[in-house]
């Protein structure tokens, strides 16, 4: 074989192992990205602990509500504990749709914020952890709900994006005097969260908390 044609058949070698190692470079970054959306996607179904780090959550539970307003019906997924003794909390986790238009039902309340706000006032009327007020006229302001700073819909189903600290809100609820039914007489949002990692692609995250 002349000199010349070895040099061109070193150079093809060359060219082969550089772009071997090309490939092999980006098969290694997509294998990392989608391990780091997997890894975000999964922490967005772990209750957050922000505080009271001896009182763990319930395990995972749910319960059926229909928002008479709209007339969607959901099964909503919430994890509850009582709280250094003081705070009665719910950990709303995730929801799934079961019947009724979400499109209408989203446009009844304007927008999703506003949709989960009010499937939360449907779970603490509903109040499945049994916590006080007992008596009818009797109110509680040691009430908080936690969630994922944003949401958006995976199918029929409602869910946290993945988050690096979930928000707070606090409740006040009462018993009312005459039929003795659950109220929420009055929220406050405590911490907003943050909300800085997006879900899978093709996927809509909203914002959610104040």
């Amino acid at each position: 074989m002349k000199d010349g044609e070895q040099n061109e058949e070193r150079k093809m070698r060359s060219v082969k192992t550089f772009l071997k190692a090309v490939a092999g470079m980006a098969a290694i970054f997509l294998m990392w990205s989608v391990l780091g959306i997997q890894r975000g996607m999964a922490q967005s179904s772990t209750p957050c602990l922000p505080d009271c780090f001896n009182d763990q959550w319930s395990s995972l539970s749910s319960i059926e509500c229909t928002l008479d307003s709209c007339g969607l019906t959901l099964r909503i997924y919430y994890r509850s504990r009582h709280a250094c003794n003081q705070w009665f909390d719910y950990y709303l986790e995730k929801v799934d749709i079961l019947g009724g238009s979400y499109d209408a039902c989203l446009q009844y309340y304007g927008g999703l914020k506003e949709l989960l706000q009010a499937i939360t006032e449907c779970l603490l009327k509903a109040n499945p952890a049994g916590f006080p007020p007992d008596k009818p006229g009797d109110c509680a302001d040691n009430w908080r709900v936690m969630k994922g700073p944003c949401w958006y819909r995976n199918g029929n189903t409602l869910e946290p994006c993945a988050y690096e600290r979930c928000c707070i809100d606090r409740y006040t609820v009462c018993l009312d005097p005459q039929t003795g039914e659950q109220i929420v007489a009055d929220w406050e949002p405590i911490d907003a969260g943050i909300c800085d990692v997006m879900p899978a692609p093709g996927a809509q995250c909203e914002v959610v908390c104040d």
